[in-house]
């Protein structure tokens, strides 16, 4: 019995056990969070939040700007004659290029970018022409490790490609080129570049005075994709030897050829009796004031160029020159053509009026700058000078020889009078080729040998123009003879000076002369005294950028913080 009991008890144990491990365990109590706790982790999470959709947007703003960087000129230029920028005409020009074309600069682009200010600017202003149209590949290459590309243009170019060229070529015709030089960018004060040639000291960027890059890149694409370009003979020689007076005019010669060539010419020099002057070749020929008369022979080839066997459309300009002596086989030709050359110099009585100017003489090889009072001269013919985009400008008129018109219209063609001087000029009789003219410093060094009457003669005319021609099914076709005053109207200084309106009005007529419409007439960007030109709302503008924006993220960033110390 007892023995029952006891199993019974034991039995009962063990379910007891075997319940009590069966059942669950009861679950602790969670502990509540601390509310100071709380904020504190929803702030942060917003804060994250905040932070990386910011990151995100400086992300995506970041890689918008740098792709607009790449498509649309986003820089400032602020300098006071934008130099960095191109003018609205080459934009112009820019929207209407149809042709694939490229810039090839031969030299690596971070020797390029690091090479001083000067070129820093070429590769600006390359930038630009790239950011306005899709039409120009711009590249650089190595000359040293890819030589084969320099010898792909160097096949159809006549002169020596060198390292800092730029090669403008038709993407589709290679043999389509043109070639611009560096050096052919800038304009130097010559003084200080001989200065820093003979000691070494100083850079480039010292004696470099202007930037005419615009001027020679646009040229190059006005050449390279014009089917058929202007073609220019400058008649500079005679049997091998110079025709005009070298000491006098070689710098001026030089800015006129530079001139018509970063205005979309071809120009090439040639000599008057040895080469052919072919009208089928050439569509403009220059004669700059020959020292010494021509001979008959030559006078019979310039006439032969301008008759064109009858089809016209060819062009002479003639300079006329203080420095010629007795040429009258050549004043024979002009007269049958209506303009008279007289046979003495225009001087400036009214010394208030004379613009004071400094005219390059050429030395042994250097530039000489040679003061000088000199008149000026104001349009008589608006045809002629229908792309100046500035007509208030004065055009100088440096030694000019009075020209006179034999008639005005007859059966020998049309003239008219496309410059004139003041009305207080006064003639000065022409002195020999060796002798200084009246109106230069010089001047003080030889006495004259008689009396100059100063009185003033009234306007007279320092350039002219004659036309002739023949209707050949209804359609007028005209050559052209255009006769200046002076070589001494294409002067270095002058051409060079924005402030004259002497290389724009020479252009402009030339064009008006050859039918080439008004073109693209691009001024030289002086590099002296380089100001920011900023005005009232840019200086407000960048007081917001540089100073406004940080301020306004401190605050905010200041304000938040304070919250989140305060909660």
């Amino acid at each position: 019995m007892d023995e029952e009991i006891k199993d019974t008890q034991a039995a009962e144990e063990t379910a007891a056990e075997s319940t009590t491990s069966a059942a669950p365990e009861e679950t602790p109590k969670r502990k509540k969070m601390d509310p100071a706790v709380r904020k504190k982790l929803r702030y942060g999470s917003i804060a994250t939040a905040i932070t990386c959709v910011v990151v995100a947007i400086v992300v995506v703003v970041n890689l918008l700007v740098s792709g607009l960087m790449k498509k649309y000129p986003v820089k400032l230029d602020l300098t006071e004659n934008g130099v960095y920028e191109i003018s609205q005409e080459s934009i112009d020009f820019l929207n209407t290029l149809d042709k694939e074309v490229n810039f090839t600069v031969l030299m690596p682009e971070s020797s390029f970018q690091t090479s001083g200010a000067s070129m820093k600017m070429v590769s600006e202003v390359l930038e630009r022409y790239t950011q306005y149209t899709d039409k120009i590949h711009l590249s650089y290459v190595d000359p040293s490790s890819n030589p084969d590309v320099v010898n792909s243009y160097q096949e159809y170019y006549s002169g020596t490609l060198q390292t800092g060229d730029i090669v403008v070529s038709d993407a589709k015709d290679p043999s389509k080129l043109r070639v611009v030089n560096i050096n052919s960018l800038f304009t130097i004060d010559q003084q200080k570049y001989y200065y820093y040639y003979n000691t070494g000291v100083g850079s480039a960027d010292d004696y470099i005075t202007g930037f005419s890059g615009e001027q020679n890149l646009t040229s190059a694409l006005m050449y390279v994709t014009d089917a058929d370009p202007m073609k220019v003979g400058v008649i500079a020689f005679g049997n091998g030897e110079r025709l005009y007076n070298v000491e006098y005019h070689y710098f001026s010669m030089m800015a006129l050829s530079n001139a018509l060539t970063k205005n979309g010419y071809d120009v090439e020099t040639l000599d008057l009796y040895t080469d052919q002057l072919d009208p089928a070749v050439y569509d403009v020929l220059i004669l700059p004031a020959p020292v010494n008369d021509v001979t008959d022979s030559a006078i019979e080839k310039l006439s032969a160029f301008l008759h064109n066997d009858g089809s016209y459309d060819r062009h002479l300009i003639y300079f006329a020159d203080v420095t010629q002596s007795a040429t009258p086989n050549l004043e024979e030709f002009l007269e049958s053509w209506g303009i008279q050359v007289g046979n003495s110099s225009l001087v400036e009585s009214d010394t208030d009026a004379a613009q004071q100017v400094t005219l390059q003489m050429n030395q042994q090889g250097m530039a000489i700058g040679v003061p000088a009072a000199a008149p000026t001269a104001h349009i008589d013919d608006t045809t002629y000078a229908a792309g100046l985009s500035n007509t208030s400008l004065p055009i100088v008129a440096p030694f000019c020889r009075p020209l006179t018109l034999l008639w005005e219209s007859s059966t020998s063609g049309v003239t008219a009078s496309l410059l004139k001087s003041s009305d207080s000029v006064y003639l000065n009789p022409m002195t020999s080729a060796s002798e200084t003219p009246e109106g230069s410093d010089a001047e003080e060094e030889t006495e004259p040998t008689t009396e100059v009457d100063k009185t003033p003669v009234g306007e007279q005319i320092v350039a002219a123009a004659s036309k002739r021609g023949t209707t050949i099914d209804n359609v007028e076709h005209q050559s052209q003879l255009m006769v200046l005053g002076s070589v001494m109207l294409t002067d270095y200084t002058l051409m060079q000076d924005a402030s004259y309106n002497n290389s724009q009005y020479l252009i402009s007529a030339i064009n008006a002369m050859t039918g080439k419409g008004t073109g693209l007439i691009i001024s030289e960007k002086s590099l002296t005294n380089q100001t920011l030109n900023i005005t009232v709302n840019d200086m407000r503008g960048s007081m917001v950028a540089v100073f406004a924006v940080p301020l306004i993220v401190m605050i905010v960033g200041f304000t938040v913080n304070l919250r989140r110390r305060n909660k």
